[in-house]
């Protein structure tokens, strides 16, 4: 009865899909019990007998020495989460593609069990949560249509970067851009063509600031650019290359029918500690306001 109890318990472990490793207070692997699923992991049994040292990157094994000392001196769980690529262990034969992200629950084994003190790190491969993860992280803070940040996580980046050009005494610019034909594009068109034009003025957009700022969608057919460390002259040139760039790209609206984009930008800077976001959005709103009707398309104030 208790020969058939042990098979069975051993089979029931053996099965499980996500591996139990025992591992000594050294960093040995004492054992190994499960991981029997070949999509999520890698087989370990050849790591028994080494040491974290042995076949982790140096940052790595220290990481996981000091979770496996510090479970056995507390007597308690430790829980831990760590991104590893089969490619970075020693003497495996790797199953799975890329940096694999691990959940990790660890815990000390009953004193005497082992020759040494010991515990049993139960790994989880959570890769699929944390894309799951980033991907909602990502919709959080970008325009689903054209990959810019949205209004409200550009609105935060635009106070973040004020907060540091007032601590750094630094310049910040910025500029609004408003398309003025996205309306009669749409109206006339539909919405897929409304898109495109959209699409067109954010690629350019992006082609044009690259590195020297963020670029966000404010609403359907208006965007605005921060520029950390650039004065109001050199934001002024920028926002015309971008009208021009935006200006330049012809859409084909139908058979034998195309258009360009135009534009109408305002342009301002930071010019004081008193100054906030919502001083400068109203001043670049400003800006495009008093050029209405007028054949200037770029104001700056």
């Amino acid at each position: 009865m208790t020969e058939m109890l042990t098979n069975h318990l051993d089979a029931i472990a053996n099965a499980m899909p996500d591996p139990i490793f025992v591992m000594g207070q050294d960093g040995t692997y004492l054992d190994i019990v499960g991981g029997q699923e070949r999509t999520l992991y890698a087989d370990g049994s050849t790591l028994i007998g080494k040491k974290y040292h042995d076949v982790l990157p140096e940052q790595m094994a220290e990481r996981f020495l000091n979770v496996v000392q510090t479970a056995i001196k507390d007597n308690r769980l430790q829980e831990i989460e760590y991104q590893l690529a089969d490619e970075e262990i020693n003497g495996i034969e790797g199953s799975t593609k890329g940096g694999q992200w691990y959940e990790a629950r660890v815990y000390p084994v009953k004193e005497g069990t082992y020759e040494q003190p010991a515990v049993i790190w139960l790994a989880i491969n959570i890769t699929s949560r944390k894309h799951m993860e980033e991907q909602l992280e990502h919709l959080s803070s970008n325009d689903p249509l054209t990959n810019l940040y949205n209004r409200d996580y550009f609105l935060d980046i635009v106070d973040e970067e004020i907060n540091k050009a007032k601590m750094n005494n630094q310049p910040l610019s910025l500029f609004k851009v408003n398309l003025d034909c996205f309306k009669r594009v749409t109206d006339r068109y539909g919405h897929e063509m409304g898109d495109k034009a959209i699409l067109t003025a954010a690629h350019a957009l992006k082609k044009v600031v690259k590195e020297l700022g963020m670029v966000g969608r404010l609403s359907c057919d208006q965007f605005m650019v921060v520029l950390p460390g650039v004065k109001a002259v050199d934001a002024f040139r920028i926002a015309k290359l971008s009208q021009e760039t935006i200006t330049a790209q012809k859409i084909k609206l139908d058979d034998n029918t195309t258009t360009c984009l135009t534009s109408h930008a305002g342009v301002t800077e930071l010019r004081n500690d008193h100054e906030d976001s919502q001083t400068l959005f109203l001043r670049v709103n400003n800006a495009i306001s008093a050029i209405e009707g007028k054949k200037d398309i770029t104001n700056i104030m």
